[in-house]
């Protein structure tokens, strides 16, 4: 059974592991501190103040998460562990934190999504109702929703 809830600092190890776990758009710890600064410590401190996240446990074991940061309207991550994906959970984490920063005063949010055509994320965010915003950060799009255009989940 699929539960979901907010994540805590005590949860940061399982989510850190979904995260190094994923396929596409893969990433080790290493690239995680070097290049993005995120660490067990950052991570806790972060949540501490403007970062909130839920996560998907299957019988106790966490299998998906997401974050996002309501100092600025950025969806940080989404991840699921190979094993579950297809099962809507990422779409249902990822309307947690869409519901949570809108309901914390923006009217748009937005995440970074790898532009290429053949990887997963780019279909699934467009199908939810993300808009590219032809602005690029990084090697990733930046893909915008308002409020007003979320798709039902």
């Amino acid at each position: 059974m699929l539960t979901f809830r907010q994540v805590t600092v005590e949860d940061l190890p399982a989510v850190i592991a979904v995260r190094l776990s994923t396929v596409e758009n893969a990433i080790t710890l290493e690239e995680m501190k070097n290049d993005h600064g995120i660490t067990p410590e950052s991570l806790a401190a972060a949540m501490a103040s403007d970062v909130c996240g839920w996560l998907c446990e299957d019988a106790g074991k966490v299998v998906g998460f997401a974050m996002g940061d309501r100092s600025n309207g950025e969806i940080q991550v989404v991840a699921v562990l190979p094993g579950h994906e297809g099962r809507g959970i990422g779409r249902a984490l990822l309307t947690h934190v869409q519901q949570w920063l809108f309901d914390n005063g923006h009217d748009e949010i937005w995440l970074g999504a790898n532009p290429d055509p053949a990887v997963r994320a780019s279909g699934f965010y467009r199908k939810l109702g993300w808009r590219r915003s032809g602005v690029m950060k990084g090697g990733d799009e930046v893909l915008k929703l308002h409020k007003d255009e979320t798709t039902a989940c």
